[in-house]
């Protein structure tokens, strides 16, 4: 079969909680500026709880397919309740999953997502020790490929999409995650250099790159693209995007909405971004200019709501937000 896009990456079950009394302060010791502090061996109460299912490789799965693509993503599971979970979220939305490699010896992912005025805290239990179960078979040819954050071993993965970069044209976007980020780009110059569109935030940029804190967005897009991404997305949270396709530069701002939890946030960015390049023949400055709008207005979606996927905008309601929001501006320089 096939497919327009295939995800690659983590899935998980997400479990959010909201716990009663606890307030951020500032704290100068951390790279937010804030901390909670609690004594260790209290008893919490827990305001409320919510049960969903994620992980980058799920969230964008479930975003493409809600844009009307066909779609599988290759995701590792047990054969354990939270696979269970995942499974059926992802048949319900009509992804295909008989890419998805699930063994009794796997443990599926899992998180607890603390939430407090409405900044998360996650704790993460990766399953998934060895990466290289994600190697794509030499049989799959998508259109794209969406590279989700992963952890070791993935020499193996990345060597088989850029096989399949010079074999069958395909086209690869990446969200690299903390463990590639923390190698640093020039250790991914193979894949940096077959790379279509690059989404990182500004503070994984510097990390990634290597450079001070501080560096502006624009000297980090142009940095980047050195590497040989031929689209570069930088999103700045609450401060929306920048971009940079070797011409021109791009900014938008973020669209003010009530924000309820922020988890996905940038995966549903990711998803709204290239689901509109996706659907283009060509990719020129309208089209950027269209996609970091439906990236902003999907993003903005989700965050309204608890959890990484409810919010995903299909596209007719990408086209209603276009529609009432005329006067939404992408800033070209």
């Amino acid at each position: 079969m096939k497919y327009d896009v295939v995800t690659i990456g983590d899935a998980s079950e997400d479990i959010f909680i909201k716990p009663e009394g606890l307030k951020s302060e500032k704290n100068r010791r951390f790279g937010s500026g804030k901390s909670v502090t609690f004594e260790l061996g209290e008893k919490i109460p827990v305001e409320n709880v919510d049960y969903a299912v994620g992980g980058s490789a799920c969230n964008t799965a479930v975003g493409f397919s809600r844009m009307g693509f066909s779609t599988s993503t290759i995701v590792a599971l047990g054969e354990d309740y939270p696979a269970d979970k995942i499974l059926e979220k992802l048949e319900e939305e009509g992804v295909n999953t008989s890419n998805i490699i699930q063994k009794s010896e796997l443990e599926s992912h899992f998180s607890v997502i603390m939430n407090v005025e409405n900044n998360r805290t996650i704790f993460v239990y990766r399953g998934l020790k060895d990466y290289s179960h994600l190697t794509p078979k030499k049989s799959l040819n998508p259109s794209w490929f969406y590279l989700g954050p992963m952890g070791d071993n993935i020499s193996e993965v990345h060597n088989r999409i850029v096989e399949k970069v010079s074999e069958k044209n395909a086209k690869v976007a990446w969200n690299p995650g903390s463990h590639q980020i923390d190698k640093k780009i020039r250790n991914y110059k193979s894949l940096a250099k077959n790379t279509d569109v690059l989404f990182i935030n500004r503070s994984e940029a510097m990390r990634f790159l290597d450079v001070p804190t501080g560096s502006n967005a624009k000297d980090l897009l142009k940095k980047l693209y050195t590497f040989g991404p031929k689209i570069i997305v930088i999103t700045k949270g609450k401060d929306g995007a920048e971009c940079f396709d070797g011409e021109r530069y791009y900014g938008v701002e973020s669209y003010q909405t009530d924000t309820v939890d922020v988890t996905g946030a940038g995966d549903s960015f990711a998803c709204g971004f290239l689901s509109k390049l996706i659907g283009s023949d060509e990719i020129d400055r309208d089209v950027i200019e269209e996609a970091l709008k439906w990236g902003v207005f999907n993003s903005a979606s989700v965050i309204g709501k608890v959890g990484a996927q409810t919010g995903l905008l299909n596209r007719d309601e990408v086209q209603d937000y276009l529609e009432k929001n005329p006067r939404f501006v992408i800033e070209v320089s």
